[in-house]
């Protein structure tokens, strides 16, 4: 029996026991909703399957074909197998329950274990062949046997087991009472009052008042040294969330203070290392003397799936499997920096010595060959490379992997691990070896006088510093120096993978992951983490956000979210009415904790923020200077009816079910969305001024139809993109224009999704300049 979930609690006990059976209940309505539409899922024909003989734990390998069906749910993304996928095993495809339930019907559930290396290594378009599965009971392969997928658990088995951890009880006591909701700051620690003074003032010079007031209140719990504190800050659209999410995470970062960021989605947590990333580029990057540039971003980490974070250009500086394949680069027997090293150290302290042995293997080869064809006339004699040709070629295929390495080990290792002095002996040793390259390729210098400088020894410093044979004496002493220094560092085994792994995480200040990846970090030898931020924390359900509460060492944490907006998704009828739905954000704030309100919105035409500011936030909510400003308005289209803000009654719109009868469409509306699309289109020719359009609708059919109609028409153009998703879809995004397709038309007057508060306040609160709702 499903119970609900009270807004405190007695002890942790009864905390973490509040959420089993909401979890379980949770579980098997997905479950049965994905077994009701299996006969679209994504399915695939078996190859092959082997017992592992794995002391009889079911566990069996298992060989598929091309998979099929793999846009399975409309409107999402295409499928691919990954760990912690529940899938059907039978004796040929099932389309239905009932199809499952046939006499001599032979079928099993079975959980992916892990996916074969090769298929990881892949590119996205790849498919799967092989994985590995747990199965609810014994199989036998048979001829014509089909895999079918269901869903994937891992977020649910994680939520589980973090219930049964109890890993960090002083955070978890501090969510659980009502009478610990509003303490002050501890009066035994003195926060500094000469803090802010010592921050970067363009950090806080670039924030409003509310944003740099809600920063300050966070960071003043943090450094308490006795208690343990949950802040929280309230983000209404458009009023900056994200821009004070990642100052404050990089004031955190510029206090080495070890922080986890955490966010419901992937969408979310790669949207907010984004903004932080960019802060770290804009305050430390470095460019040589010699004009390489570089990141120092190595105390900073994202972590999670590639595909599903999308890992772009933009974000895999930081992103883990990105790092450890470049230090795995630097740190190789055959390619590392101590190859580099020698190689470039031999070439400056032997170079003449090395060109002799050279000229001397060039003549052997040409007598070898000489004496293989004595009776044959040789019409050329073989010439030997040049002292400056030899020692230019030698050069330049040590400089390159030399050069890699040091710019890897500036941008990928943290500074503080490097310590100071190695990092400037890097950046000297760089404009060192590039002085010693311009030197070495001046186009006057010749053979007989480069083999003379280079044994010379360079006279006083003063009055040489720009003589080739100077520029090498110093890379050779900086090299030497190095060479030393980074064999105390302790650098991890490239032959061992996951000690390259542990010392990204060990090293890393600032970790960016999804609140369920989060679980990860509980097997991964780290040294304790000291705050957890959860970004858009009122769309997280509170039973998820304990895998990251536990984690050990967790002393504070600050939730960033608005309850006013979307909650997370709930299958189960009875868990939405048990609470299990509800935000660790949402219940503070239900229970009176204090909310640090960004006061000041800056992405609505007033028209647009007028009524959610009413309605949702008693209007506590101002319009900023440039929303208010005359230029601010823009009608894209002509007409009356068009302005920022324009409710359009569609005449004959029919409301209709999908073909399965889980979502909802209007086709009038539909073509009404098209021809509003086409009409700024024409608009845009025009003016040719960038405009993004957002179409949003409550209902799934409804999308995929817009979409099909749209026929990806406008998708490649520059200036002018037209982006479709639901509601539920849109949270966190913003447009141009917004036009809402509600769906609904009938008698009754039924406005379905929309009958959530949340839900309308996303729909209304997408849009800068225009509005449009048809109904």
């Amino acid at each position: 029996m499903v119970k609900d979930i009270p807004l405190t609690f007695e002890s942790e006990e009864h905390y973490v026991g509040s959420f089993v059976s909401p979890l379980l209940e949770e579980t098997r309505a997905e479950l049965a909703s994905s077994m009701e539409i299996m006969y679209r899922a994504p399915y695939a024909e078996i190859c092959s399957i082997i017992d592992t003989k794995d002391d009889g734990n079911m566990m069996y390998d298992i060989t598929v074909g091309n998979w099929r069906n793999i846009h399975g749910e409309r409107g999402k993304e295409p499928y691919r197998t990954l760990p912690g996928d529940l899938l059907i095993l039978a004796d040929g495809k099932p389309e239905s329950v009932s199809d499952l339930q046939r006499v001599g019907r032979k079928w099993a559930f079975s959980l992916v274990d892990n996916i074969s290396e090769e298929y990881k290594e892949d590119g996205i378009d790849s498919t799967p062949v092989f994985f590995k599965v747990k199965a609810s009971q014994r199989i036998e392969f048979q001829d014509g046997m089909s895999v079918v997928f269901l869903m994937n658990i891992t977020t649910h088995k994680r939520i589980w087991n973090s219930l049964y951890m109890r890993q960090n009880k002083n955070i978890i006591k501090e969510i659980l009472y009502s009478d610990s909701m509003a303490r002050e700051c501890c009066n035994i620690c003195s926060f500094d009052s000469h803090f802010s003074q010592k921050l970067d003032p363009r950090l806080l010079d670039q924030l409003n008042e509310s944003q740099a007031g809600a920063i300050m209140a966070a960071l003043c719990k943090t450094e308490c040294s006795h208690d343990s504190y949950v802040e929280q800050i309230w983000g209404p659209p458009g009023t900056g969330k994200t821009k004070t999410v990642s100052v404050l995470l990089f004031i955190l970062l510029q206090m080495n203070r070890r922080t986890l960021t955490c966010a419901p989605t992937n969408v979310a947590i790669v949207q907010v290392a984004s903004r932080v990333l960019n802060l770290v580029k804009e305050s430390y990057n470095t460019t040589t003397a010699s004009g390489d540039l570089f990141y120092c971003v190595g105390e900073v980490l994202l972590f999670g799936n590639k595909e599903r974070l999308k890992v772009g250009t933009e974000i895999e500086e930081i992103y883990l499997e990105n790092r450890i394949k470049m230090l795995r680069e630097c740190l190789g027997p055959l390619t590392g920096w101590k190859v580099c090293m020698r190689s470039m150290v031999n070439l400056l302290e032997n170079c003449v010595s090395k060109y002799h042995d050279f000229v001397e293997n060039e003549l052997f080869k040409e007598e070898q060959l000489a004496a293989e064809n004595k009776n044959e006339t040789r019409a050329t004699k073989l010439e030997v490379k040049s002292f400056i040709e030899f020692v230019r070629d030698q050069f330049s295929s040590c400089i390159s992997p030399l050069r890699r390495c040091i710019l890897t080990f500036l941008t990928h290792v943290p500074k503080r691990f490097m310590k100071e002095h190695n990092f400037q002996k890097m950046l000297s040793l760089l404009d060192d070896l590039r002085s010693f390259e311009s030197l070495l390729f001046k186009e006057d210098l010749v053979s007989e006088e480069l083999e003379q400088l280079l044994t010379s020894k360079p006279i006083d410093k003063l009055r040489d510093m720009s003589s080739i044979n100077f520029a090498g004496a110093k890379s050779l002493s900086v090299l030497k120096i190095l060479q030393t220094s980074l064999e105390g560092l302790g650098l991890p085994s490239v032959l061992k993978r996951f000690a390259i792994k542990n010392f990204c995480f060990q090293n890393a200040s600032l970790i960016f992951c999804t609140s369920s990846t989060s679980y990860k970090l509980h097997t991964v030898e780290i040294k304790p983490l000291e705050i957890l931020v959860i970004d858009e924390a009122a769309q997280l359900k509170e039973a998820e956000s304990i895998i990251p509460l536990q984690l050990p060492g967790i002393k504070s944490a600050i939730l960033i979210g608005d309850e006013c907006q979307l909650p997370a998704m709930v299958s189960s009828k009875v868990c939405i009415e048990s609470g299990f739905g509800r935000s660790l954000f949402g219940r503070l704030s239900s229970l009176g904790h204090s909310k640090h309100l960004l006061a000041v919105q800056y992405r609505m035409h007033p028209s647009i923020s007028f009524f959610p500011n009413w309605k949702f936030y008693e209007n506590q909510i101002r319009d900023a200077e440039n929303v208010t400003n005359e230029s601010y308005r823009k009608q894209y289209l002509s007409g009356p009816m068009f302005g920022p803000y324009s409710f359009i009654n569609v005449v004959g719109g029919i409301e209709e079910k999908d073909v399965d009868n889980r979502s909802r469409r209007n086709m009038v509306e539909v073509a009404i969305v098209i021809k509003i699309v086409r009409n700024l289109y024409k608009g845009w020719q025009n003016s040719r001024k960038k405009l993004t359009i957002g179409v949003v609708s409550p209902y799934v059919a409804q999308v995929v139809s817009i979409q099909e109609k749209l026929s990806r028409k406008y998708e490649k153009l520059d200036g002018f993109s037209v982006t479709v998703k639901s509601v539920d879809g849109f949270q966190g995004g913003e447009e141009d224009i917004i036009i809402l397709s509600t769906v609904r038309s009938n008698s009754h007057g039924s406005v379905g999704f929309l009958s959530s508060p949340q839900r309308t306040n996303v729909a209304l609160t997408r849009a800068r300049y225009d509005f449009m709702s048809l109904s």
